[in-house]
């Protein structure tokens, strides 16, 4: 009788055991709080765990804000369309948008998204897929490397720069710039193009004219690679070793 009825505790312990604490179920846990409320006390709160359980999996609160940041980041990039033929420069162009529209809804935890070398395969998709057809076109494995970052950077900031706005049309970045310069007398050129942009300037605008500045760019860089336009060399005729 006594095995029997240890028998029964013992599945009734198994039965009421909470699920393993990993990483997913931190994330679930933290995708529920605001950036403000977001702590590793209110995690494990929300988990029915001691606080010193996440450490296993999170060290501390600045990588619980990464985790969760990172976590939208990754799911934005999921939903990205791949065209099955797409040209370097369309594929550059859907990289830019891809990394400001992830940011985007990244939102208050823009913050601590990293571009430190982690990504999911999500993203890693569209980077490997983009830097092939750079290197297709001429561009060797750092050059197209180095693109890209400069491309995440720009959009990086594009991002910014929308957050900021609140969705307005106004280039908060340019209103900026005409209060501080306020009635000086001088910067007739800077206070002409703030004012442009604060009445009419229009956000993304920026990295529209960013990406196609790198893309013509390169457009030139690979002609002059491939002789197409490229300068002779002092004393030596065009086209002539």
């Amino acid at each position: 009788m006594a095995d029997s009825g240890e028998a029964v505790v013992a599945a009734g312990r198994r039965r009421g055991r909470p699920p393993r604490l990993n990483r997913r179920r931190i994330l679930a846990a933290a995708r529920d709080l605001e950036p403000e409320n977001l702590t590793m006390q209110a995690v494990a709160d929300a988990l029915g765990v001691h606080r010193k359980s996440l450490n296993y999996h999170v060290s501390d609160r600045q990588g619980l804000l990464e985790l969760v940041a990172f976590d939208a980041f990754d799911t934005r990039f999921g939903r990205v369309d791949l065209p099955e033929r797409a040209d370097w420069r369309e594929l550059l162009r859907l990289f830019g948008h891809a990394v400001v529209d992830a940011l985007v809804q990244v939102g208050a935890l823009i913050a601590y998204v990293r571009f430190d070398g982690k990504a999911g395969l999500s993203a890693l998709r569209l980077v490997e897929r983009t830097m092939a057809a750079l290197v297709r076109a001429g561009l060797d494995t750092s050059e197209a490397g180095r693109t890209l970052k400069l491309v995440a950077a720009m959009a990086y900031s594009a991002a910014r720069e929308a957050l900021d706005a609140g969705g307005g049309p106004i280039d908060p970045q340019a209103a900026a710039v005409r209060r501080t310069l306020g009635n000086e007398p001088g910067f007739p050129l800077l206070r002409a193009v703030a004012t442009a942009r604060e009445t009419d300037g229009r956000v993304g605008e920026q990295f529209e004219f960013d990406l196609a500045l790198i893309i013509e760019g390169l457009e030139r860089r690979l002609e002059i690679r491939h002789g197409a336009g490229a300068p002779a060399a002092p004393g030596r005729a065009p086209g002539r070793p």
